[in-house]
């Protein structure tokens, strides 16, 4: 927990640190890197994916060469190291030895998670499909037409850049100015939920109380 002091009164309040953060449920090393407590490190990465994005971006070459080149490079680097240490009596290129146990346990949770939402996925889609539900029907709708609009706009590799940006912007933007943001955002919370109450009321009258979904089988 830190210590933050209330700007009206002077008092000090504990707060936990990017409380909003543990509620997505994450991780120490990830919550430290987005906060910037290591700023070398978290500087590197985000100018390794700045650096990675202009290179995708700007080069005009397909992802796919790209990658491939930076892997025939990697081989012939390693190559020529192992060579040269080998005439100089130098160490090898320095590389962890494989772990087949925590592979298995990693490609185990990840098959778990994968597993679970794949369930729910397809849950999902088939109340999409059966169509029992007006209102979830007109909600996935609108979800996809605004995507759609988004992607019209922006490539899938600036889409991603943008949301590796946000993830080590936003939060660290937010630690700084907690009590300007609340303040705000809280404002424009009240408003948003007020159009969006008279919009559902809107469609609840005039569309989906119109809408009869067939009947569902009993047997």
């Amino acid at each position: 927990a830190e210590t933050e002091t209330n700007g009206t009164n002077g008092t000090a309040t504990t707060e936990p640190k990017a409380s909003y953060l543990k509620k997505m449920k994450m991780n120490k090393e990830v919550e430290a890197l987005v906060l910037w407590e290591d700023p070398i490190k978290s500087g590197a990465i985000l100018g390794g994916a700045t650096l990675a994005y202009t290179l995708f971006h700007c080069s005009g070459y397909s992802a796919l060469y790209i990658v491939c080149n930076l892997l025939l490079v990697g081989v012939v680097g390693t190559f020529v190291w192992s060579i040269i240490a080998q005439l100089l009596g130098k160490p090898e290129f320095p590389i962890p030895e494989p772990q087949p146990e925590a592979i298995e346990k990693a490609f185990a949770a990840v098959a778990d998670k994968g597993k679970t939402v794949t369930n729910q996925g397809i849950g999902f889609f088939y109340k999409i499909a059966k169509g029992h539900e007006p209102a979830l029907s007109l909600k996935t709708a609108g979800a996809l037409y605004v995507m759609a609009k988004v992607s019209s706009v922006f490539s899938l590799l600036t889409l991603a850049y943008m949301a590796v940006l946000g993830f080590f912007v936003v939060p660290k933007v937010y630690m700084m100015y907690k009590e300007d943001i609340d303040t705000y955002v809280g404002i424009a919370k009240t408003q948003v939920d007020l159009k969006i109450g008279q919009a559902k009321t809107f469609v609840n009258d005039n569309v989906i109380s119109k809408i009869k979904p067939p009947a569902k089988k009993t047997e």
